[in-house]
C-alpha cells in the first residue's frame, strides 16, 4: 500500500526523493520511508525520463577545417616499435599533406620529441612551415618542448580527440598500409635515403 500511494503522488508530479518524503509526512506515518521512495523513482520510468542531465551538457567535435592549398595541414604520427635496423632505427615518423595527400616517412630511433623536431625541421627546411600541423596525444606531441617550437614557428598544432583515431584519418590509413612483413624493408631503405641524401650535400659544398 506504501507502494502504491508513493507511485501515485509520483504520477502529479515526478519529484525528487526529498520532495515525495515530504509530501508523504505531511498525511502519513511510513517506516523506513526513503528507502522504499527510493525503490519506487528508481523504477519508475516516467521519472527517468523527466530527470534531466546536470552539470555542463555535451558539445559537438569540432570539426577541422582545412585549407585547399597544398602543405598549408600536415598530418603526423609515429609508427612503432618495428624491428631495429643496424643502425638502430625502430620507428617512422611520417607526415601527410592533407591537400595533396602526400606522404613523406622518416626514420627514427625513437618516437621522443626531438626526433620528432628534428624530422620536421628537415621537412621545413625544403618545404617551410605549414599553416597548422595535426597530431595525436602521445607524449611527444603533447610535451612542453614540441609546443615551445610551434609558438616559436607561429604553428597552429590541433590535437586529435581521445578515442577517436580518425580525427587523424590521414596517418591512420597509412599505418594500415603496412604489413609486418614489410616494415624493417621499409626503414632500410629510407636508411640508406638518408645516407645517399648526406653523400650529395657533401659532395656539392
Amino acid at each position: 500500500m506504501e507502494t502504491e500511494l508513493i507511485k501515485l503522488i509520483q504520477e502529479n508530479g515526478y519529484f525528487s526523493v526529498g520532495k515525495t518524503e515530504e509530501i508523504v509526512k505531511q498525511e502519513f506515518f511510513i517506516p523506513n520511508l526513503t528507502n522504499i521512495v527510493k525503490k519506487v523513482i528508481v523504477n519508475c520510468v516516467p521519472c527517468i525520463l523527466a530527470n534531466k542531465k546536470t552539470g555542463k551538457k555535451e558539445g559537438f567535435l569540432n570539426h577541422i577545417s582545412k585549407e585547399s592549398i597544398p602543405l598549408s595541414t600536415n598530418h603526423v604520427d609515429s609508427i612503432g616499435p618495428l624491428p631495429s635496423t643496424n643502425k638502430s632505427y625502430q620507428h617512422i615518423f611520417n607526415v601527410v599533406d592533407a591537400f595533396t595527400k602526400f606522404t613523406w616517412l622518416y626514420s627514427v630511433k625513437t618516437v621522443s620529441a626531438e626526433s620528432a623536431l628534428e624530422r620536421l625541421k628537415q621537412q621545413q627546411k625544403t618545404f617551410g612551415n605549414p599553416i597548422r600541423i595535426i597530431s595525436g596525444r602521445g607524449s611527444a606531441f603533447t610535451s612542453k618542448l614540441f609546443n615551445e617550437y610551434f609558438d616559436e614557428e607561429n604553428i597552429q598544432h590541433l590535437q586529435i580527440t581521445t578515442g577517436v583515431p580518425r580525427g587523424n584519418g590521414q596517418v591512420e590509413r597509412i599505418h594500415r598500409s603496412f604489413d609486418s612483413s614489410s616494415h624493417q624493408a621499409i626503414i632500410r631503405q629510407l636508411d640508406e635515403i638518408v645516407q645517399i641524401r648526406r653523400q650529395i650535400t657533401e659532395n656539392t659544398k
